[in-house]
């Protein structure tokens, strides 16, 4: 079986225990405004021009049979609804500029993969997590690479919105030894206004998981005036706290380099002025979210 992937992060600290191999799975139903992958937001054939790295040389545009290619403000522009994606641009670039994000991968051809780092993986308790985008977009394909990986001895984790049937989720719960919860929002109205969806399954699978008895670390993305307020953070801290006492939580730092990637990609971030917390101002974010006595 094959899955579609746009990036495979290798030696990764902060996506569970150890080092681990990191691989993002393409498509997710969730629109969150400030998503700091919106190359992975979309499945199906894609392509970005990392802006810092384009010389402006024109070889793609005089490459591209298609016309899709054109210099705008002295930046090349992609249309993207007349790119055939034949690569003829990303192979004509001398800096590397132009290049797909999306990419056919097979479940065995990842496992091998990971396993030729198992050096790296086992001395330091790692293992491989599989994210997003949202990997239960493409359920089959996840659960597949689960098996696979889990046959090969290796530890496995699963970076989730938890937006997905409980269905799908149930059919991998064999395969994961932990799950990484997004948690965003608590109230509804702002999921929904945010995020483009309600907040009802995410929290329902939540429940179903922990009455599962699977290893869960709820992280929350910190982002300023919408998840990071102490309202938000406490009010996911009790409902986390009432469903299952001493589960972790997590709060991740705002990511303010994000918005590059909107650009690489032709489109507006919702806020490019807004820059990552202190370390000061972590500190009382991770003071809401501790265990409540």
């Amino acid at each position: 079986m094959k899955g579609e992937i746009f990036d495979i992060k290798h030696f990764a600290v902060h996506d569970g225990p150890g080092i681990r191999t990191t691989i993002f799975l393409k498509g997710c139903p969730l629109r969150c405004i400030w998503c700091h992958n919106p190359e992975g937001m979309k499945r199906g054939k894609d392509l970005w021009v990392k802006r810092e790295a384009c010389i402006r040389c024109g070889a793609c545009i005089l490459a591209c049979q298609e016309k899709a290619l054109r210099m705008a403000e002295g930046e090349v522009a992609i249309d993207r609804e007349r790119c055939s994606f034949c690569d003829a641009c990303v192979e004509k670039c001398p800096s590397r500029a132009m290049r797909r994000i999306d990419r056919q991968a097979e479940a065995e051809e990842l496992v091998e993969l990971v396993n030729r780092e198992e050096i790296f993986t086992r001395v330091s308790g790692g293992g491989v997590t599989i994210s997003g985008g949202e990997p239960l977009y493409q359920p089959e394909f996840t659960l597949e690479l689960l098996k696979g990986m889990k046959a090969a001895g290796i530890p496995t984790c699963i970076e989730t919105s938890m937006f997905a049937s409980w269905g799908a989720l149930k059919g991998i719960l064999p395969w994961v030894d932990q799950f990484l919860v997004d948690i965003k929002l608590l109230d509804e109205k702002q999921h929904k206004k945010y995020t483009g969806v309600s907040n009802r399954l995410i929290l329902s699978n939540f429940r179903k998981l922990i009455k599962a008895g699977k290893p869960v670390l709820v992280r929350i993305p910190l982002i300023p005036g919408i998840t990071a307020t102490e309202e938000n953070l406490r009010g996911i801290r009790r409902f986390v706290s009432e469903t299952a006492p001493g589960i972790p939580i997590e709060v991740l730092n705002f990511n303010s380099f994000a918005g590059t990637k909107y650009r690489f990609l032709d489109a507006d971030y919702f806020d490019e002025g807004l820059r990552a917390f202190s370390a000061e101002k972590l500190e009382e974010f991770r003071k809401f979210v501790e265990e409540e006595g």
